[in-house]
């Protein structure tokens, strides 16, 4: 018989920690000198500024193995600024006691170490903020009750995840499992174990929800330039930058031309170039020759010539590479702030165009519940989930009524960037519609390959966009609803910098409550169309990242209208508005002469403890605390067990004025203003032409809006004055 050698296979090994031998005497009994030349890692020593391990993964980063005693903290300062060296003493004690002599005898691995610096940076950045200098200063209480703000302004993604926040509690276990030996070395630390009643997971779910809803949308001062904005480039100057592309398609090339010859002047004709010097030519004369449109209302084009004398930044090369990205960036934002979608899924959406409906590609019309409305939805693979697979959403593009021809501006915005990329499109390895453009002073020619753009990339891109053309050097130093004192500072000084995408998802849930007058009469048309579309069909309540997105604004909607009732800068109205103003004057007297900031932690605590839920129109909000006395439900005839929200089939004005759960604002007072003008306006007609009779609901319905719009401080005097001049217009005397 014939005998086969099995052969000997190497097994790869667990990874084992690094743990060098302690020559003479324990860490913790070591002298600073002693500690700073010890070799904490076989790359580093305990007086180095970067702590190194040797990575034993293949292809892993090298922040993956180290930790970075320079990093920078929240407020821009460094670590290893003189003001932090306590700070940053006890945090390299901790870290070697947690490498070389753990409690539990289990060292983390090299490849953990990038995790354990990003946690080491949440907590210092917080304990600097506070001006806390030793473990023995930190109130976790305090720390646990301040993370859904804190991580709600570093987050620059689209969602805070319980990763985010379970990073954020990664250290302080440690301060209290390691505090024998921190005692020993001489860092006074936790008094008391900080996870005595729940573990840290469960923390880190309940502040991950929490935290979701501390992201704010943006700003109103800021969202509507920056919406006009993104509206105004969709237009014409759109349709200019799209004509410019043809100088990267260069369709003379190889083609027959008319030349000029030199000697006779006569007229000849040639097969012109392909090469770089005679495209530069072409291109030069058409630069020469181009002009841009002069738009409507004004007396001379909206952009200046190109001038092909001039070869830097302000050259024609760098400008239309300036003006390419400026409608990319405007259709991006325009898809995204007018969808919900995040930007992982704007990113996902694939080029090309429907050969039977002639939509871009991905995008179909379906009817709304009533069949009043056509909906125009995009079905994009959505990334993130609870299960961690990507699977298939579908989006809310926009609406219109049923039999109208327009389309709205995110739909027009994907047939834009269709265009725009089409010189590139067909040599590009993705079937992604946006493509990365390679750095450099102007765009690439049409036969080179582009991979697909990238989230950090699109997000640095919508940050220029703001930079460059919107205008936020007028902004006052504070909103008219905020939640922090002198918030727009940050806006007007940084030009837009602290943008981040995933406030536009906020935005678009924020204007589906109400539209913003001061918004260009086409956005507010997409809103209006996309609020009444989405009340009449299921979209909102199927596609869970939106209702979590409109959960949260109107959660932030609640806890501001609280907010400035308290500061005695919003009167409500409505029963339940009435309810609210009594219940809230013991907080009041709490909130009174501090921060905004502190006084909105407050507003949060008591808005959480009362779990008061809220529910938003354009005429106003229903808090279903009585749910015996909702009239809207009263009328469809609900079950006392099944009022968990107003019925937004019977739910109108009228029926919402005199229910017990009804409250309003100033922010619906456009809503009732209107109502007014127009319910006097027709009965003082009516009274004009002497027969009033069947006006008795239109005045009460007047008189309604007046008694409401009194209550939170609108001068209805005002409005008499506008009754009597659209009167006096009609020749129609008061």
């Amino acid at each position: 018989m014939k005998h086969t050698l099995t052969p000997i296979i190497d097994l790869p090994q667990p990874e084992k920690p690094y743990l060098p031998p302690h020559d003479h005497r324990p860490i913790w009994e070591m002298t600073p000198a002693e500690f700073g030349e010890f070799q904490v890692t076989p790359l580093s020593k305990g007086a180095d500024s970067v702590w190194i391990w040797e990575r034993t993964t293949p292809g892993q980063a090298k922040s993956a193995a180290q930790v970075n005693w320079g990093m920078e903290l929240g407020d821009g300062s460094r670590l290893t600024d003189t003001r932090h060296a306590l700070r940053l003493e006890w945090a390299k004690k901790l870290m070697a006691l947690i490498t070389h002599a753990p409690v539990d005898g289990v060292a983390p691995t090299a490849g953990s170490m990038g995790r354990y610096h990003r946690a080491i940076n949440w907590l210092l950045s917080w304990m600097a903020q506070r001006g806390m200098q030793t473990p023995n200063e930190l109130d976790v209480d305090a720390y646990l009750e301040d993370l859904p703000r804190y991580i709600s302004e570093r987050a620059d993604e689209d969602e805070i995840t319980f990763t985010q926040v379970q990073l954020s509690l990664k250290i302080i276990p440690y301060l209290w499992s390691e505090r024998r030996l921190l005692t020993k070395w001489g860092v006074p630390t936790l008094h008391q174990a900080p996870f005595r009643e729940h573990g840290k997971n469960y923390y880190a779910r309940i502040l991950a929800t929490k935290a979701r809803g501390w992201i704010p949308p943006l700003p109103d001062e800021v969202v509507v330039p920056i919406f006009n904005n993104v509206a105004w480039w969709l237009g014409q100057p759109a349709e200019d930058v799209l004509a410019l592309m043809k100088y990267v398609e260069d369709p003379l090339a190889g083609t027959e031309i008319e030349v000029m010859t030199g000697k006779h002047k006569g007229i000849r004709k040639l097969k012109a170039g392909y090469g770089g010097v005679a495209r530069r030519r072409r291109n030069g004369r058409f630069f020469a020759d181009f002009v841009f449109s002069i738009l409507p209302g004004e007396s001379k084009p909206w952009h200046a010539a190109l001038d092909e004398t001039k070869k830097d930044e302000k050259g024609p090369y760098a400008q239309i590479r300036l003006l390419f990205e400026a409608v990319r960036d405007a259709c991006a934002m325009s898809i995204q702030g007018m969808s919900g979608m995040r930007i992982s899924e704007l990113m996902g959406i694939e080029a090309g165009f429907d050969a039977v409906s002639g939509l871009p590609r991905g995008v179909r019309i379906e009817l709304s519940a009533s069949g009043l409305y056509e909906l125009f939805v995009i079905r994009t693979l959505l990334s993130k989930t609870e299960a961690g697979l990507p699977r298939e959403m579908d989006w809310v593009l926009g609406a219109r009524p049923k039999g109208s021809m327009d389309e709205p501006l995110p739909v027009r915005a994907l047939r834009l960037l269709n265009r725009l990329h089409e010189p590139w499109q067909r040599h590009a390895p993705t079937p992604r519609l946006f493509l990365a453009m390679p750095g450099g002073v102007g765009l690439v020619i049409k036969n080179t390959g582009l991979a697909a753009m990238g989230t950090t990339k699109m997000r640095d891109s919508m940050k220029r966009f703001i930079a460059r053309w919107v205008d936020l050097s007028g902004l006052p130093d504070e909103s008219q609803h905020k939640i922090k004192d002198n918030d727009l500072i940050e806006w007007r000084e940084s030009k837009g910098h602290v943008f981040k995408s995933h406030m536009l998802r906020k935005s678009w849930a924020q204007f589906m409550f109400a539209v913003d007058p001061s918004l260009m009469p086409a956005i507010q048309l997409q809103f209006h169309h996309l609020s009444m579309a989405m009340t009449d069909s299921g979209y909102i309540g199927s596609n869970l990242s939106l209702l979590s997105d409109m959960d949260s604004v109107a959660t932030q909607a609640r806890n501001l209208m609280i907010l400035e009732t308290v500061l005695g800068r919003n009167p409500l109205a409505g029963r339940m508005g009435e309810e609210l103003e009594q219940a809230t004057q013991k907080l009041a007297e709490q909130v009174k002469g501090l921060p905004t900031t502190d006084a909105y932690k407050e507003v949060v605590k008591f808005c959480e403890h009362a779990q008061l839920p809220i529910f938003f129109s354009p005429h106003g909000a229903c808090m279903p605390m009585k749910t015996h006395e909702m009239r809207c439900q009263d009328e469809a005839g609900t079950s006392l067990l099944l009022r968990k929200q107003p019925n937004a089939r019977t739910r109108q004005p009228s029926l919402c004025a005199g229910c017990g759960c009804f409250v309003l604002d100033a922010r619906h007072a456009d809503f009732w203003a209107a109502r007014y003008l127009d319910n006097w306006l027709a009965y003082k007609r009516a009274e004009r032409s002497g027969d009033v009779s069947g006006y008795k609901v239109i005045k009460e319905r007047a008189e309604q809006a007046g008694k409401l719009l009194k209550k939170i401080g609108v001068k209805v005097v005002q409005l008499d004055g506008k009754i009597e001049m659209t009167l006096e217009a009609e020749h129609v005397p008061a």
